[in-house]
């Protein structure tokens, strides 16, 4: 089975204007409609996939739709989250499915387990998914700091390090990784790993 990937691309000539936009913070006020999307997106996808956990416990299989829901929500949060660090400059369109330099890749659970789904039902997969978040509350938050530093770097010397770009992917790879397994995309048990690769 594989695990989801964020894919990203290292950003080779970043725009000053728009990193002076995220240096304010005004980038996020830009950002905010694809956020609101993208969390109603989320939200409703896990609602789908608690329904889709006694869905699985009695059948064995996932709904072609529910997984295509979670894609669209997967994708969505990727793009939205890609744009605010920076991998790409272009604003992201308000598609399902469009053609864009950030993006999130899973594949349908073909042979979903019946026993991760009675732990979804019964809430156990957030029990056992509790040292991710709490390691994630930490990294996430120096992730967000070193993309308002990214800003800085960006505004004054056209660069945006790739440390800071391949470090910031690892974060959000392993939170979509892990809210992936949460919602059936995989019953892979995410790794604890900052480890991203940029797509070629």
């Amino acid at each position: 089975m594989s695990q989801p990937t964020f894919v990203y691309r290292h950003a080779v000539s970043p725009s000053r204007g728009l990193a002076a936009t995220g240096a304010f913070l005004i980038k996020w006020v830009l950002a905010l409609p694809h956020l609101i999307v993208a969390g109603a997106l989320f939200n409703l996808g896990f609602v789908v996939a608690w329904i889709g956990y006694f869905v699985v416990a009695f059948t064995g299989k996932m709904p072609s739709g529910i997984y295509d829901l979670l894609d669209i929500a997967f994708r969505w949060n990727a793009r939205a989250l890609g744009y605010l660090v920076g991998y790409t400059d272009l604003y992201p369109p308000f598609e399902t499915h469009p053609s864009y330099p950030v993006d999130f890749e899973s594949s349908p659970n073909e042979q979903p387990s019946k026993g991760w789904a009675i732990a979804g039902i019964f809430l156990a997969k957030i029990v056992v998914l509790i040292p991710h978040f709490i390691v994630l509350a930490i990294v996430g938050v120096g992730a967000f700091f070193a993309t308002w530093f990214g800003y800085w770097a960006v505004l004054f010397t056209g660069r945006l390090s790739p440390g800071i770009q391949d470090f910031v992917a690892g974060v959000i790879q392993w939170n979509l990784r892990v809210y992936a397994f949460l919602a059936g995309i995989t019953d892979e048990y995410p790794k604890f790993s900052l480890e991203a690769k940029p797509a070629a």
